[in-house]
């Protein structure tokens, strides 16, 4: 009898702690129907009860839905849409519906800076996907909450330790007063940002999370800006983005994988893509940077128009500059670009950047030289004793540039500045012109030519460091 006994007792036990135990909660789907009104609290409802169920996925049907500012938490799952375009979901800022609504509100939770957003991802594994961000009003933001500016900071944003995905997502910024639209960036991945009382970052706290941005449209000021990732990876491919500032920034990403390639870019005032390390340290007025390993970059198969005065790829290390080692591993390979910046840009540049690999790119267009690196003293600017070294600049066709002088432009293909040093220059099938005032170089089956007047008068042109950035750059505002 004993021995029948303590077995039911054992489970009797098992059963109790069972019952006492709080339920696991699984993924669900939680439907989010349309009011025509205010969606803000049933999104955000919606999102909330999502983030307590890893996996769930929060469905917005093929309507228009205003909102003012969303944040959620450590959300794991899914936000999608019902399509893209005008029969799909679109999602609007409240003042899209009506003038008179209020402006997004700008809010400081802990650790989150107080910008303005449209819909904000703190934490977790984030997919985002099948839908429109449409931002129709002129003035999405309260000005008096946001030290006098209208416009929106970010449309969408991802801080934190957060993991995330988009794909199929279209986001427009419209008509406004920063250079001519009401956002300033369309998707920003990026830490927790201490700032002063000003709200100058002082500087970048680090993220790790694995980022993706594929099958998208991104059309407004500035595409994706993506600040101080490391041991992470990013992807951005197969989209669509054109913009006006910088399509894709990318700053001070440490031992990570970055990924840019398929893409269709059109940029028209700094550069289509911008890989820029020690940039918090530049805008935090020295601030020193931790020494990590360097990033490895990707940047294949792209088509880039770069107009007005753009870059098509722009590279620059400051880093050793702040206190930290050259942290820039960089590969622009197999990559189609058009210039049409009237000589003011080059296609591919670089600055103070060791060891880039420039491989199998074919440039056609006017522009300041199809590639040129090293040239910042040529301008009569501070080379701060670096040297743009150790290039490998392989089998372009730079046939079709037509390297302009407007500017003191070298009116060569390929630009090897003063700064240059230890670089290898092989030419493809195609005739490719070679200026080299550098040191130590190697030019293998290409034709060397010697700088025009015109680049030699521009020792004249004294330009200091700050003046150089705000030619060469735009400096994202904080």
């Amino acid at each position: 009898m004993r021995k029948t006994v303590v077995p039911i007792f054992v489970a009797l036990g098992l059963l109790l702690l069972v019952a006492a135990a709080p339920a696991l909660a699984s993924a669900r789907t939680f439907y989010v129907p349309p009011t025509f009104k205010d969606d803000t609290a049933n999104i955000q409802t919606a999102l909330d009860k999502a983030s307590t169920c890893p996996g769930s996925t929060v469905q917005l049907g093929p309507y228009h839905y205003y909102t003012n500012r969303i944040l959620v938490h450590n959300f794991k799952g899914t936000f999608k849409g019902a399509g893209e375009g005008r029969n799909g979901t679109v999602i609007d800022c409240l003042r899209g519906l009506d003038p008179s609504l209020p402006g997004v509100i700008v809010k400081a939770e802990p650790d989150i800076n107080p910008f303005p957003f449209l819909v904000g991802f703190d934490g977790g594994n984030v997919r985002v996907s099948d839908l429109s961000f449409d931002i129709t009003a002129a003035s999405p933001v309260d000005p008096q909450a946001n030290g006098g500016s209208d416009v929106i900071q970010a449309i969408v944003l991802v801080t934190g330790n957060a993991s995330s995905a988009f794909e199929r997502v279209a986001i427009t910024a419209g008509p406004g007063s920063d250079q001519g639209y009401n956002a300033d960036e369309d998707i920003v991945i990026i830490g927790y940002a201490p700032g002063d009382a000003d709200g100058n970052w002082l500087s970048l706290p680090l993220i790790s999370g694995n980022e993706s941005i594929c099958d998208c449209s991104l059309i407004g000021h500035d595409g994706v800006q993506v600040d101080g990732l490391t041991h992470g990876s990013l992807m951005v491919s197969g989209s669509v983005l054109d913009d006006l500032a910088i399509p894709c920034l990318i700053g001070d990403v440490s031992a990570s994988q970055v990924t840019i390639t398929g893409n269709q870019m059109h940029c028209s005032k700094a550069g289509n893509v911008v890989f820029w390390q020690g940039f918090a340290a530049f805008e935090g007025a020295g601030a020193p940077l931790p020494s990590l390993p360097a990033p490895r970059c990707l940047i294949s198969g792209n088509h880039m128009l770069a107009t007005g005065y753009a870059d098509a790829v722009l590279l620059e290390d400051d880093s050793p500059s702040y206190g930290a080692p050259h942290r820039l591993d960089a590969t622009v390979s197999g990559n189609t670009i058009v210039l049409d910046n009237g000589g003011e840009s080059g296609g591919i540049e670089g600055f103070w950047v060791k060891g880039a690999q420039v491989l199998g790119n074919r440039i056609s267009g006017t522009g300041l030289a199809g590639i040129d690196m090293g040239i910042i003293s040529a301008f009569g600017g501070p080379s701060f004793h670096r040297s743009d070294s150790g290039w490998r600049i392989i089998g372009n066709d730079v046939s079709g540039v037509n390297a302009s002088t407007a500017y003191g432009g070298p009116g060569a293909q390929i630009w090897l500045g003063p700064d240059a040093s230890n670089c290898l220059v092989v030419g493809g099938k195609a005739p490719t012109q070679v200026l080299d005032q550098g040191s130590n170089d190697t030019l293998i089956n290409v034709t060397p030519v010697f700088a025009p007047l015109a680049a030699r008068s521009m020792q004249a042109n004294t330009i200091s460091r700050a003046g150089l950035a705000s030619r060469l750059h735009k400096i994202v505002r904080r």
